[in-house]
């Protein structure tokens, strides 16, 4: 930035000198000129220096401190929301996995005590043997922390036995660990990654999507692996200050497992700490897909084991209200069959079969008189669930309707045939639109409509905006309606014959960040637009005094510099790192760029083309009559490039247009963005992961994504 202004600056100096040479100036006229420019070029200097300042002041210590207290909050709040301590963390114990699967104990030894500067941890705390690595509960800090002499494991388990919620235990017991000096722990569901993308380029994009305050500028000089300027966090990750916790590796395509393996040697040192939590089978298969064996380099691993009878019983009798409730003796019979080899007995084994019985089963205090909720006895019924298959398509199935009845603590404003429509479609639109990925991110929603939906999606606002701009402008000569007739016929005939290109922008649009008004910003525009008067009213005065000469330059140039400064000033603003950008605030700030940004735009071309037009055209048509129609087109090119740029810079108004043909084909409800807040806060029907909803486990999205509609 330093280096193009001063080239601006120099470029101008000799084109200026240039021209008062050949028109044959005067000194006076020149000098004159040059002083007037001086001052806004410092002030333009200064700020921008000033602004860069503020933005590298921080340290990466610093950064690591407060993006551990956003990571904290962050997940405390998401572990609340899907009732993890209700009633009580459920218990959940693992031990070492098979040779197999992880790196030999005597080579993790030797491995970490070879490490330059010497192991992580103390080697006295390490086992002799991975027998050692068993454990339960809150002992997962422990284990990985002292007895994972490499600190890099993996975790293995069967489907909904507890994997992504014993890596939230992790992250929670290693930021109450951290010193000023560890690395932060941070979640990354591998789901959306391509292992064709650079491993820490993908951290850093999702690291910069749920914290915005890292896309502040490095302190020190950091470049990423596509050669541009890095920020604060590239170099975090660089500078191996990022933990990183990998969830759902089984949630890429089968065919992507061993390459993103592979893809996670070669981008992570073995020094560089971290987890991979995975589906057992899938992680098996990956090892042995090929005629060479392909592991996590430097990994212990441990598999979760199933959960104990008693430990499901006594889980399922306290959520009814504990052992001697009324409501307890109701899962007596299935209390019988739990830990068995019958459908319902495997079917209740896991974390998420716990969770979608008691949800179905256990009606909930505090709620309104209702009908009765159905009897769990149901599911010991070996005729109508003769395996487990359909003992777990039955609790998906009516999962949905009892999150959504209205006998409720807190009542739904949607029906449950609303909601489980909805949730087919979105599934549905994953599956077959997003390639399988669970995160539900609403700018990509576009993506569901048609192809030739999304082509008129982006040509019927520009054609609008260019319609009303030309219209207006014409209107003054011939007529306001056959003007605004025009030149929106016009306007929509161009934009729909661009409509392919355009097309291609709905749907791959991403959310803007927070905005603000950059003193930067305001000083250059002013700047350039004293210049410009300088430079018109000089033009003026050698065309025999045109708009006023460079009296009408003078005069010009501030009003013509504040609409500059309103349309330059408004840039992205870096929020404090400590802040979290959900899903809900992303979508808010975006529809405030956006309007912001149509405005801001607005009120720079009405200022300046209109007192422009008023003082220049003034001994014509009367500086009055001159200011009010400057005004009117300026103003009408103002919302027109407005929502050109708001198009290009956000993608909330790509979501309105889409979610309005969605809601005329009864696919989702009006306020879509309030239901998926409801249904993540309140249903626990979906989880939130930064920026990014997802279904509540990847085995609910996909049988919602098999239904027939």
């Amino acid at each position: 930035m330093g280096v193009r202004y001063l080239l601006l600056v120099v470029l101008g100096t000799i084109v200026a000198l240039a021209l008062s040479r050949y028109f044959h100036l005067g000194t006076a006229q020149t000098a004159v000129a040059v002083v007037l420019s001086l001052a806004p070029a410092y002030i333009t200097w200064a700020a921008f220096r000033a602004d860069r300042a503020e933005a590298t002041a921080i340290d990466l210590d610093t950064a690591a401190g407060q993006l551990a207290v956003a990571v904290k909050a962050q997940w405390d709040d998401e572990a609340a929301v899907r009732r993890v301590n209700d009633p009580y963390p459920l218990p959940v114990a693992w031990r070492a996995t098979d040779d197999d699967l992880a790196e030999s104990w005597p080579l993790l030894t030797d491995l970490a005590r070879a490490w330059p500067g010497g192991p992580p941890g103390d080697p006295a705390l390490w086992p002799h043997h991975p027998a050692g690595l068993a454990g339960a509960d809150a002992q997962i800090g422990e284990v990985f922390t002292d007895r994972v002499p490499t600190r890099r494991l993996v975790v293995l388990g069967e489907p909904g036995a507890g994997k992504s919620v014993l890596l939230i235990r992790l992250l929670q017991d290693l930021i109450e660990r951290r010193t000023d000096s560890s690395p932060v722990p941070v979640l990354f569901s591998l789901a959306s990654w391509n292992p064709r993308q650079p491993l820490k380029t993908w951290l850093a994009e999702q690291l910069r999507r749920t914290h915005p305050g890292l896309r502040t500028p490095a302190p020190t000089p950091v470049t990423t692996t596509a050669g541009a300027p890095g920020d604060l966090a590239q170099a975090l990750l660089d500078a191996g200050r990022i933990l990183p916790l990998l969830d759902g590796l089984d949630e890429l395509p089968p065919a992507w497992h061993a390459t993103a393996l592979d893809a996670l040697n070669r981008a992570l040192p073995a020094k560089q700490p971290l987890v991979l939590a995975s589906r057992a089978a899938p992680y098996r298969a990956a090892l042995t897909c090929s005629d060479t064996t392909v592991r996590l380099n430097g990994a212990a691993a441990i598999q979760l084991l199933p959960l104990t009878p008693e430990a499901a019983a006594d889980y399922l009798r306290r959520d009814a209200g504990g052992p001697h409730a009324p409501a307890a003796d109701r899962w007596d019979t299935v209390a019988t069959s739990l830990g068995t080899a019958t459908p319902v007995g495997q079917a209740l084994g896991t974390p998420l079969g716990l969770f979608l019985a008691r949800t179905i089963y256990n009606p909930r205090p505090n709620t309104e008189p209702g009908p009765a909720a159905p009897h769990p006895d149901e599911l010991c019924d070996t005729t109508a669930f003769p395996d487990r298959t359909t003992v777990d398509t039955y609790l998906f199935r009516a999962f949905i309707p009892a999150a959504y009845t209205p006998h409720n603590p807190y009542p739904p404003r949607w029906t449950a045939e609303q909601a489980h429509r909805t949730f087919v479609f979105l599934a549905q639109f994953l599956q077959n639109q997003r390639g399988g990925s669970p995160d539900l991110a609403w700018w990509e929603l576009p993506q569901a409509l048609p192809a030739r939906t999304r082509r008129l999606t982006a040509a019927i606002p520009a054609g609008i905006a260019g319609g009303l701009a030309f219209g207006v402008a014409g209107g003054f000569g011939g007529g306001l309606a056959v003007g605004l007739a025009g030149g929106l016929a016009g306007g929509l005939a161009v934009a729909i014959a661009f409509g392919r290109t355009l097309g291609r922008r709905v749907g791959s649009a991403t959310p803007s960040t927070r905005l603000r008004w950059s003193p930067s910003g305001l000083a250059v525009g002013l700047g350039g637009g004293i210049t410009l008067g300088i430079a018109l009213g000089i033009a003026g005065q050698l065309a025999g005094g045109l708009g006023g000469g460079l009296a009408g330059g003078l005069a010009v140039g501030p009003a013509v510099g504040i609409a500059l400064g309103i349309a330059l000033g408004l840039e992205t603003e870096e929020p404090d790192l400590t802040s979290i950008t959900g899903p809900v605030t992303q979508f808010s700030l975006d529809r405030r760029a956006f309007i912001a940004f149509g405005l801001a735009v607005g009120i720079a071309f009405g200022v300046g083309v209109g007192v422009g037009v008023g003082v220049t055209f003034g001994d014509s048509y009367g500086v009055g009559v001159g200011v009010t129609n400057g005004l009117g087109v300026g103003i009408a090119f103002g919302i027109a490039f407005g929502t050109a740029g708001g198009l290009s810079q956000t993608a909330w108004a790509y979501f309105v247009m889409a979610r309005t043909y969605l809601v005329v084909r009864r696919k989702v409800p009006r306020d879509l963005m309030a239901f998926l807040r409801d249904a993540h806060e309140h249903r626990s029907v979906l989880r939130q992961v930064g920026a990014v909803y997802q279904f509540r486990h990847i085995d609910l999205q996909r049988h919602l994504a098999q239904h027939q509609t």
